[in-house]
């Protein structure tokens, strides 16, 4: 079970202290570099400093871990980054999961959720990757640039790198997206049927973009003025002309119709930003191979642990009936 680690950080779940490995021999051993070392040894991983430039040896059978590595992918002139989780045991081809963040948010998504979904995913031996979109987070690009049809295009060249990896079983590759990501993921997954095993979605937004086009709104938002102005102003964020007119061009449930295989969409019956009449139009598209989860009480962010939970359970059970 070795693992070469470049600009990564090693997960781990410690079940009680007896499992804290202080024995180091070269059979076995996981490489690292100082700095993750130097993190292992500030949780009590490592107590010997002498060990802190070579390797430290872990019981595999005694604990979880699994590789969050930082990732970088081309998309035409722009660098696009990201964070890839590997299961422990990739000895045979492993499922994966592209993950898509919503509107202003980036591939951490609101409250970390998709940091968690990537480490349920990873406990379940599911590989999971989640980049920033052109314009935010941590990737190239500007957010005024940034259109739907940019982040198609975003989401297809992730599912290129990832059809790329050899640990990966093509025939299992799944896609999940959050708000607008959720849109963008039916999208793709209707243009790229053949390649995408299941759908999950979280809250939806293909609303977004109807509501553009026939009340100039924007979640909410009275963008009336855009076409004169060249501009809104989203939250502090300039959003372009080209961003209505390019929504203007585009049909998100006509394209999500294409998929042909299961779908899950996960909304809260009290959601503002998204209205879970989306969720219901998805489940009059994808008919009996659809399953539409409404949570009481819940509006967009999920916010209380129990709305959190619902949606994460959910969102897991579903990619691991469909992948595993």
């Amino acid at each position: 079970m070795n693992y070469i680690v470049e600009r990564t950080q090693l997960c781990m779940k410690v079940k009680k202290s007896t499992d804290i490995v202080q024995q180091f021999s070269e059979k076995n051993s996981l490489f690292v570099n100082k700095e993750v070392a130097l993190y292992l040894k500030s949780r009590q991983v490592l107590k010997n400093s002498k060990h802190l430039l070579n390797f430290v040896v872990l019981y595999p059978k005694r604990r979880e871990i699994y590789m969050q590595k930082y990732v970088e992918i081309k998309r035409d002139d722009l660098t696009l980054r990201g964070m890839l989780h590997i299961p422990n045991d990739v000895s045979q081809k492993v499922p994966m999961v592209i993950l898509l963040h919503g509107f202003c948010d980036d591939r951490n998504e609101i409250n970390f959720v998709h940091n968690e979904l990537s480490q349920r995913l990873c406990d379940a031996g599911i590989a999971s990757v989640r980049f920033d979109m052109n314009g935010s987070g941590e990737s190239d690009g500007k957010f005024e640039d940034m259109t739907i049809s940019s982040e198609i295009a975003d989401a297809k060249a992730m599912l290129e790198y990832v059809r790329s990896l050899d640990f990966v079983d093509k025939k299992k590759i799944a896609l999940h997206g959050c708000s607008l990501g959720g849109c963008v993921a039916s999208m793709v997954a209707g243009q790229c049927k053949d390649q995408i095993q299941a759908l999950s979605m979280w809250c939806p937004a293909p609303d977004l973009v109807y509501n553009l086009q026939d009340h100039l709104t924007l979640c909410g938002q009275d963008v009336s003025n855009i076409e004169k102005d060249g501009c809104a102003d989203v939250e502090g964020l300039k959003l372009s002309l080209k961003f209505y007119q390019d929504a203007c061009t585009l049909d998100p449930f006509k394209e999500a119709a294409k998929f042909d295989k299961k779908v899950l969409t996960i909304h809260g019956d009290q959601d503002i930003t998204a209205s879970c009449t989306c969720s219901y139009k998805y489940k009059e598209i994808f008919k009996e191979r659809a399953q539409c989860i409404i949570v009481k009480g819940a509006e967009h962010r999920f916010k209380s642990f129990d709305y959190r939970k619902a949606r994460m359970d959910g969102a897991v059970n579903f990619l691991k009936e469909e992948l595993l």
